[in-house]
């Protein structure tokens, strides 16, 4: 069967953050029901854009990761909620419906990347739904990819099997350390993951 996959090439990747607002621009003040509820104005990044620097003066490594939900197929958060609050989608997409969700602070908490936020006002945790709601009316693939003016990110339909072949072929990473616990459904080149900067 075939999921969705979300590879970002962080070679390629300038930190111009208009996958950052572009996320913002969709979620801010709009409520798409079954999906997502609004997200907040202020103090909430479903994606952000993180800066990674090795060295020092004038000989410097700068590294940009867009940092987002990782649509994990054994994703903790899932295994965290109560009442279906979380779930996995056949097309490998997480979502955490806002109405079953409502008081599972647990469900943020479980997050090993920290990308789940708990939205205190509304009391519910929020994830970058990796555009399900655009994907299921026929767009192509999410905002984010469609936005990257440097073609960083990329969001590819297929199978496992198809995909696993890819990231032997380009030498794909999952997402930091924890990838072999979870199988966070996102990739990135082996020799630029910013876990090699640390």
């Amino acid at each position: 069967m075939s999921k969705w996959h979300l590879t970002v090439d962080v070679a390629k990747c300038s930190g111009c953050g208009n996958c950052q607002l572009t996320v913002k621009d969709e979620h801010i003040g709009n409520d798409f029901p079954g999906y997502a509820a609004p997200q907040p104005p202020l103090g909430h990044n479903w994606l952000k854009v993180e800066r990674y620097v090795r060295g020092n003066g004038s000989m410097l490594d700068v590294t940009h990761v867009p940092k987002m939900c990782n649509h994990c197929d054994d994703a903790p958060c899932v295994a965290a909620a109560r009442n279906g609050a979380a779930y996995k989608r056949s097309d490998g997409i997480t979502i955490i419906d806002p109405v079953k969700a409502k008081g599972q602070r647990q469900i943020a908490e479980a997050c090993p990347y920290g990308v789940v936020s708990w939205n205190e006002d509304a009391q519910i945790p929020q994830i970058w739904i990796f555009d399900a709601h655009l994907l299921d009316q026929g767009w192509p693939s999410p905002r984010i990819a469609q936005v990257c003016p440097t073609g960083a990110i990329e969001a590819i339909k297929c199978d496992d099997g198809v995909f696993a072949s890819r990231v032997a072929a380009d030498n794909l990473t999952g997402v930091g350390r924890l990838k072999t616990a979870w199988a966070p459904r996102s990739s990135c080149p082996l020799t630029e993951h910013p876990s090699a900067h640390a």
